[in-house]
C-alpha cells in the first residue's frame, strides 16, 4: 500500500483545518526561527536528541508540515518533514470524522494538545485515527471513547446493529532503546576514523560490516583497518569486521544541494535508507549557502544548503551478527498482553490494534510475529476477536517524494464472530492504492516510489 502523491494544497488544508478544529494557532515566530536554523533540533525525536525548546507535539507537527510548504527556506530537514507532512494529513482527516461521529472524544483531544513527547502524542493520535476508521464503517451506529481513568478499560467501544466491539490501541515506540544505543555506539566508535581522514584532508567513502557488537571493538582498531584499506586499495577482512575504504573525488556543485538529503546521500555515497545498510555516519567541511535573505536577524542562522564542499567523509555500516539483529527486531510482548488484558475485562468480541514501524535495514518481523502467535496458542489464556498489526514505513525517495507504506497483519482469535476483521489498514485505508493484505508479517513487495510514479507517467 502506497500513499498517493499529495499536493501542497492538501498539506495547507490539513494545517488550516487542524488549527481551526482544535482552536490553536501556529507560532509564526518560532516557525520562522526554525526555518532559519535557530533551533535545528526543535523537531528531533527525543530518544535521539533532546530538543532545546519544549513545546507541544502538535506544534512540532504543524511547524514541520509548514516548513514543507515554505521551500526553499534556509534550514530544511527533509527526513523529519516527511513524517510530519504525512501524518498531519491523516490526523486531520481522522479528527474531522471523530468530531462529527464519535462520543466522548473531548478528553482525548485535550490530552493530545498537551503532550510534548512524540511517542506519547502519537499513541493518542493512533487511537483517534483508528476510531475514525471504525466510525466511517457502514453499519456502525456509534463509536464511544471510554473513560481513561479506568486503566483496565479499552480505548473505545464500537456499537453495531446487533453487537458491539471493544477496541484497544497500542503503539510501539518508534525506536527501541537498543536501536538508539547501537547507533550511538557506532558513531562513537568511528569518531577516531572520521578524525583521521579529516586530519589528512582526504575525502573518503567507507563501508563497514560489523561481525561483532561494535562497542566491543576498539576505536583505534576500526580506524587502523579503515586507513589500511584506503592505502592498500583493498578490503580488510578481520574476524570482527570487514572494511572497504576508497577516495571520494571532489565534485563541484552545479547548484545548491540539500544536505543531508536522500538525493545527496545516494549520488555521492550510494546510500539509501531502504537498502542493506543500517545507517550512515558522515562529516563535512563546506561553505553553506544563504538560500534566502536572512539579513536583520539577531542571531546567526544555520543552513542545510551546500554551496561548496571542501572535505567530506561518509561511513556506511551494517551488522551481520544474527544475535544483535534479533535483539534489534524483537518486540516487548508485555505491551501486547497488557492490551489483551484490557480487552478481556470487557468481553471477548474485541480487537487489539498495534502500530509499529519497520526498520528497513533489518526488514520484516515475520518470525517475531509468528513467535508471538505461538505464545498465544501455547498459553491458551487470552480470548479475543482479532489482533491487527499496523506496520508502517516512512521514507523519502532519491527524487524527494514522501512515501508511506502500511502493511496490515491480522490474527484471528477464539472470540472472533466474523470471518474477516472489520478494519485492517488504518493509515491509508481510503487510499486509491489500498491493496489486500500480503503475506502475514511481510506484506507486499512494493516498488520504489520514484519507480512507481515514473512507470505511471509512461
Amino acid at each position: 500500500m502506497i500513499m498517493k502523491n499529495f499536493l501542497s494544497k492538501d498539506v495547507a488544508k490539513a494545517i488550516t483545518d487542524i488549527t481551526s478544529n482544535l482552536g490553536i494557532t501556529l507560532d509564526e515566530k518560532l516557525q520562522k526561527d526554525y526555518q532559519n536554523g535557530r533551533y535545528p533540533n526543535l523537531l528531533s525525536y527525543e530518544k535521539v536528541e533532546k530538543p532545546s525548546i519544549d513545546i507541544p507535539a502538535i506544534q512540532k507537527y504543524l511547524i514541520g508540515a509548514t516548513t514543507y510548504l515554505h521551500q526553499p527556506c534556509q534550514y530544511y530537514d527533509i527526513y523529519r518533514a516527511c513524517r510530519h507532512v504525512q501524518l498531519i494529513q491523516i490526523l486531520n482527516n481522522a479528527l474531522t470524522t471523530v468530531i462529527q461521529k464519535t462520543i466522548n472524544y473531548e478528553p482525548r483531544i485535550e490530552k493530545l494538545l498537551k503532550e510534548t513527547q512524540y511517542d506519547s502524542f502519537e499513541s493518542i493520535m493512533y487511537e483517534v485515527i483508528v476510531a475514525a476508521i471504525y466510525a466511517k464503517l457502514v453499519g456502525v451506529k456509534e463509536v464511544n471513547f471510554l473513560d481513561e481513568q479506568d486503566t483496565k478499560s479499552p480505548d473505545f467501544e464500537v456499537v453495531l446493529n446487533k453487537s458491539h466491539i471493544f477496541v484497544e490501541c497500542k503503539k510501539i515506540n518508534r525506536n527501541a532503546d537498543i536501536v538508539n544505543q547501537l547507533r550511538n555506539d557506532v558513531r562513537d566508535k568511528t569518531r577516531l576514523t572520521m578524525h583521521a581522514f579529516a586530519g589528512i584532508r582526504q575525502s573518503a567513502l567507507i563501508e563497514i560490516s560489523f561481525h561483532f557488537d561494535p562497542k566491543l571493538i576498539s576505536d583505534s582498531f576500526i580506524r587502523d583497518a579503515c586507513i589500511d584499506s584506503f592505502r592498500s586499495r583493498a578490503p580488510i577482512v578481520e574476524k570482527v569486521l570487514t572494511v572497504t575504504a576508497k577516495s571520494l573525488i571532489h565534485k563541484d556543485l552545479d547548484q545548491y544541494a540539500l544536505y543531508p538529503s536522500p538525493k545527496y546521500f545516494y549520488e555521492r555515497y550510494g546510500y539509501k535508507t531502504n537498502d542493506e545498510w543500517f545507517g550512515i555516519v558522515h562529516t563535512i567541511e563546506a561553505r553553506f549557502a544563504n538560500h534566502i535573505d536572512v539579513q536583520g536577524l539577531d542571531y546567526k542562522p544555520s543552513s542545510t544548503w551546500l554551496d561548496e564542499v571542501n572535505f567530506e567523509c561518509a561511513l556506511k555500516w551494517k551488522i551481520t551478527d544474527e544475535n544483535i539483529i534479533w535483539r534489534h527486531k524483537k518486540f516487548g510482548y508485555d505491551t501486547f498482553f497488557k492490551g489483551l488484558d484490557q480487552l478481556q475485562a470487557k468481553g471477548t468480541n474485541s480487537v487489539l490494534h498495534v502500530w509499529y514501524e519497520r526498520e528497513n535495514s533489518v526488514g520484516h518481523r515475520q518470525n517475531e510475529l509468528l513467535d508471538f502467535f505461538n505464545r498465544l496458542n501455547s498459553n491458551q489464556r487470552d480470548v479475543f476477536g482479532w489482533i491487527i498489526f499496523n506496520e508502517t514505513i516512512f521514507d523519502v525517495s532519491v527524487g524527494g517524494r514522501f512515501d508511506l507504506i502500511e502493511h496490515a497483519h491480522p490474527i484471528r482469535g477464539p472470540g472472533a464472530i466474523t470471518e474477516h476483521p472489520l478494519v485492517t489498514g488504518v493509515f491509508i485505508a481510503d487510499d486509491e492504492h489500498h491493496l489486500k493484505n500480503g503475506e502475514f508479517g511481510i506484506g507486499h513487495n512494493l516498488p520504489d516510489i520514484d519507480q512507481y510514479y515514473s512507470e505511471r507517467i509512461k
